[in-house]
Order: C-alpha cells, then sequence, then structure tokens
C-alpha cells in the first residue's frame, strides 16, 4: 500500500509490557488496539487542525509560492483529502495506522519531487487594441492561444509530521490499555 503508514510498534517500556500482559490475559488484542486505533483517528484529527508535529512543534510554514495560489493558509488541509483518509486496520494482534495515498509518504517524510519537462496550450483573452491580458481563461472563452514549456525541474517538499505517537498519546494509549487489563481481571 502506497502512503504513509504508522505501524504501531510502541518501543516505550511501559506501553510494550502493558501490551504484553494484555496479550497474555486476554490472548486477543483486537477489541483494545480498536480502541486505540479511535483514539490515534482523534489525536491526528487534532494534529491537522492545530498543524503540529506529534512532539508538538509547529509545521514548516508553506512557500510563499504555494500560499499565493491557495485559498486561506492552512497546512496539508486546502480539501481535507489527506487528513480524511486516516485508515486503521487490525489484524491479529498488529495495528496499522495511516493513509493510503501516495503523497501521504511526501508530507510525513519530505523530500524531492520531479517534475518531467512539459509543454501545453495556453489561453488567454486578447483586447480589440492587439494587447493580451496575463490571466489564462478558458479555451472557450479565448481568442488567442500560445504554446509554453516548462523545463523539468524539481521542487523540496519540508517535512510535516502527522503521523506519529506524543507523550500525551502514550499516556492516553497506557490507559486504555490498563482499562483493558482491569476489565479482563475484574469483568
Amino acid at each position: 500500500m502506497a502512503g504513509a503508514m504508522l505501524d504501531v510498534v510502541i518501543d516505550t517500556a511501559a506501553i510494550g509490557k502493558a501490551l504484553g500482559d494484555l496479550s497474555e490475559r486476554l490472548g486477543d488484542l483486537t477489541t483494545p488496539l480498536n480502541d486505540i486505533a479511535e483514539y490515534l483517528h482523534q489525536s491526528t484529527n487534532d494534529r491537522f487542525i492545530k498543524q503540529v508535529a506529534p512532539d508538538g512543534s509547529p509545521w514548516a510554514p508553506l512557500a510563499p509560492s504555494t500560499l499565493a495560489r491557495k485559498k486561506g493558509g492552512r497546512i496539508l488541509r486546502d480539501k481535507g483529502t489527506l487528513q480524511d483518509t486516516m485508515r486503521h486496520s487490525v489484524s491479529g494482534n498488529e495495528l496499522a495506522f495511516g493513509t493510503d495515498r501516495p503523497y501521504g509518504a511526501i508530507h510525513q517524510n519530505g523530500g524531492k519531487v520531479e517534475h518531467a519537462a512539459r509543454s501545453q496550450q495556453v489561453y488567454f483573452r486578447q483586447g480589440k487594441d492587439g494587447s493580451v491580458g496575463n490571466r489564462f481563461v478558458k479555451k472557450s472563452k479565448s481568442n488567442f492561444a500560445q504554446w509554453v514549456t516548462r523545463g523539468a525541474h524539481n521542487t523540496e517538499i519540508k517535512a510535516r509530521p502527522y503521523l506519529g505517537l506524543s507523550a500525551e498519546d502514550d499516556t492516553e494509549i497506557l490507559a486504555i490499555i490498563q482499562d483493558y487489563l482491569l476489565e479482563s481481571v475484574t469483568g
């Protein structure tokens, strides 16, 4: 699956031990892992709203060229597509959380995007005096067309991590696990 996925492999000793204890007591972690996934959806949505990484640091600001063509200054939320594609999968005792969108990984990790050279016809409106406007128009409204070519170029995308666990996430996941441990003992 292309995109950016967070395989919830937890290195925090306390969470790892609690999951091990839970696995021993319950055998099947499907229910608590689904609860953890639900929490991760909420936590990730909050990050999109606040425009911060899991560690609380703000996302890199948008480039001036990006700001010029966007409505509003929301980072990674132009139409909300990336945010709306967060999915999870619980299989056995494993939880995967992330997006299947191919561009999800470049936004999470940053990197270079290579653009091939291309040519296309662009359309303008020419005035009666022969002057051509500097705004593109639809072909149907145009009375002047011109071919333009743009050479191959690279764009650098800054990392804007939205997947991961914060200290608050660790605490909440531990609480979810502890609830299930207590439930299995008292239940």
